[in-house]
């Protein structure tokens, strides 16, 4: 229940005597308050109302919206007719409360508006946002930029929808599917943003991506790419800062400062980071105290960087930061908390990798009223509920049966039960278990104002992709070993030690996985020198170590490897050597490695030797090969052992593939 206080209440009743604007439900108050003299009608939401609206001009909206369903069936009953009504047609908006928004509403075309306050959690429809594709923009200063290097390039009309609709969310998802040239339109936009600041926060792989992209547009002068310095040792720091090995004469800490102030980078207008040194620039406050507020933003220069300008977030691969439990989640958030930027731009072609949970964690970064109940999403759109943790159940009941005289939890009557069970969850430590998915449409309709999605088959002039599912049985001898390890699995996931490495691995599914995988190696080499006689360069994605090391020791010089154990150096050199050399035909890929950044448009065959768990994985390495800039139709091939649980993991992956594309609506669906 609202409450308001004293001061306030008096506040407003001194603007209700002597309003006289055209608020009709403050007129309305005024009427029973003043006129009537009844002082009933002059509630704490009365007054808060007034507050909020005395000054404030209603707005024309004529706009069809969806509402939610139980509120839908809670005016069913209010306004006494024969259905629920899902859509309403808001004619004009007269004003708004923390929660509720006040309109005339229609729910049947020929009739007159009447008023009413819709919860702002019952409106799946953001009426509020402009028309983003009437934005005046002129795309042209751009195109003639890019012309002086090459005639050819040249703003494509769906990258220009997109700067449009950066440009006038401010902070908002471009969600395209990979390889439409997110980047190119998050640069744009923050040229013709005007921002003084512009950082970028992305992947350690993609960071020279990045400047190459700026670098078209501004001079190379004005982008800083910022490189870790915590992990160097002195040696390390002296070469990196120019000094001769072991003569600078300075300590360690001397020199990690050193470099950390190395081209005074926030002087410049851009600025790269990736996400895993962050923090070496920006330390979360140890207490909200005044004190610790104050000490780090003068000890963190990248929170000043933001802070201190007009400035421009740019979060790109945010599917990556889906896990609020982490470190680099933990420092964003608290970055963008604090440092308050203008704008925020989030890039991703998979904004949910697994679940609508994950969805939730990158939509907390912009603010958006949808996350503003962490309990109400996970309850209505994560099918979420609370159990006991662990003890939990046991402690309580226990303590339930000491209480009422109870010999023990066996003895119950069915009421009895009943009432423990009630005495638990209003005791017991619980845990929310959020892993599920629900009401999808309604999530779907309800965050759409605030991403923008386009996939490449929608576009003019990209080329097909064609999916291919093949399925092998494994050998007699091959069952029995994959038998005999899953079996091992199932023992051993009952009689866990977290202190067993072995065991470890077996309950996270490590070991009968890399045996499939393995396995599924000849499969690979096959299909893979099928497509080679056919004088195609083929990509292949691995999950382990093994399988990539035995291809790559059959394929040889026909090929290169790229995983997470190279240095950038290294990944650079095996993607060039694949793109422009003639003798290599083969790129063999660790999924989560090469997830990112690539474009590996000299093949147009991908194929999979192993597949992820998570859906947003697969989709964003198979399009590595199909990009904006292909040329020739793209193969995808997943290959899938039968009665295995490769192929129920398959059938996971396409149920999850199922729910994402439930809630991420294309561009043409709005």
């Amino acid at each position: 229940m609202m409450q308001i206080s004293e001061k306030k209440k008096n506040e407003a009743l001194d603007i209700l005597r002597g309003y006289s604007g055209t608020n009709p439900y403050i007129l309305m108050i005024k009427r029973d308050v003043v006129v009537k003299n009844d002082i009933s009608a002059f509630t704490d939401f009365a007054a808060d109302y007034i507050l909020r609206n005395n000054g404030v001009e209603s707005k024309f909206i004529n706009k069809s919206i969806k509402i939610a369903s139980w509120w839908g069936e809670k005016k069913k009953e209010d306004w006494g007719i024969d259905f629920v009504p899902e859509v309403l047609v808001v004619k004009t908006l007269i004003g708004e409360t923390e929660t509720t928004y006040n309109c005339y509403v229609k729910y049947i075309r020929n009739m007159e508006p009447v008023m009413c306050f819709i919860p702002k959690s019952a409106v799946l429809t953001n009426f509020l946002v402009e028309d983003y594709r009437q934005l005046p923009v002129d795309f042209s200063k751009y195109d003639s930029i890019t012309a002086k290097k090459d005639p050819d390039r040249k703003l494509r009309e769906h990258q220009k929808t997109a700067i449009k609709f950066l440009l006038s969310r401010k902070k908002c998802i471009l969600a395209d599917s990979m390889g439409l040239g997110k980047t190119t339109s998050l640069t744009v936009a923050a040229l013709e943003g005007q921002f003084e600041h512009v950082l970028v926060i992305c992947p350690a792989s993609i960071k020279t991506t990045w400047k190459k992209e700026l670098s078209w547009y501004v001079d190379p002068k004005q982008i800083t790419i910022i490189e870790g310095v915590n992990g160097k040792n002195k040696s390390e720091l002296e070469t990196f800062l120019g000094y001769p090995v072991g003569k600078s004469g300075k300590k360690v800490v001397e020199l990690k400062e050193e470099a950390k102030e190395l081209g005074k980078w926030q002087d410049n207008r851009f600025v790269i980071v990736n996400y895993d040194i962050l923090d070496e620039f920006y330390k979360i406050p140890e207490t909200r105290s005044k004190a610790n507020v104050e000490k780090a933003y003068n000890e963190s220069p990248m929170l000043q960087y933001v802070a201190e300008s007009r400035s421009l977030v740019i979060i790109d691969e945010a599917h990556r930061l889906s896990n609020n439990t982490s470190i680099r989640y933990k420092v964003i958030r608290d970055l963008l908390k604090r440092g308050k930027p203008d704008s925020i731009y989030e890039a991703t072609g998979t904004p949910i990798t697994n679940r609508p949970m994950n969805f939730y964690n990158i939509l907390l970064f912009l603010g958006d009223p949808i996350t503003d109940n962490w309990e109400d999403y996970v309850k209505r759109y994560c099918n979420g509920f609370q159990i006991p943790a662990k003890g939990e159940k046991e402690k309580w009941t226990s303590v339930f049966c000491k209480k009422y005289g109870i010999a023990n939890k066996w003895s119950m009557s069915y009421k009895q039960e009943e009432d423990c069970k009630k005495f638990i969850r209003d005791n017991a430590k619980m845990l929310w278990i959020t892993d599920g998915a629900s009401n999808l449409d309604e999530l779907k309709e309800r965050a759409s104002h605030i991403y923008l999605r386009r996939v490449k088959e929608d576009i003019p002039g990209i080329v097909n992709k064609t999916v291919h599912e093949l399925f092998y049985d494994l050998t007699p001898k091959q069952t029995y070993e994959y038998s005999r390890l899953w079996d091992e699995y199932e023992r051993q996931r009952l009689e866990v030690n977290p202190d067993d490495e072995l065991n470890k691995d077996l309950i996270e599914g490590g070991i009968y996985r890399r045996y499939l995988s393995n396995e599924m190696v000849p499969h690979t080499i096959k299909l893979v020198e099928e497509l080679l006689e056919e004088d195609r360069k083929v990509v292949i994605g691995c999950c382990y170590d093994e399988e990539l090391y035995t291809l790559q020791e059959y394929f040889k010089d026909k090929c290169v490897v790229y995983n997470g154990k190279m240095t950038a150096k290294q990944k650079d050199t095996a993607k060039d050597k694949f793109m422009e050399g003639k003798k290599v035909s083969v790129m063999i890929c660790n999924i989560n490695a090469a997830g990112v950044g690539l474009s590996l448009t000299a093949s147009n065959a991908l194929v999979f030797n192993n597949i992820s768990f998570v859906p947003g994985d697969n989709l964003q390495f198979a399009d590595r090969v199909h990009r904006l800039s292909s040329t020739e139709d793209v193969d995808i091939y997943y290959q899938i052992f039968n009665d295995t649980q490769y192929e129920h993991m398959w059938n996971i992956v396409l149920r999850k593939s199922l729910v994402i594309g439930q809630v991420i609506k294309k561009e043409d669906e709005k």
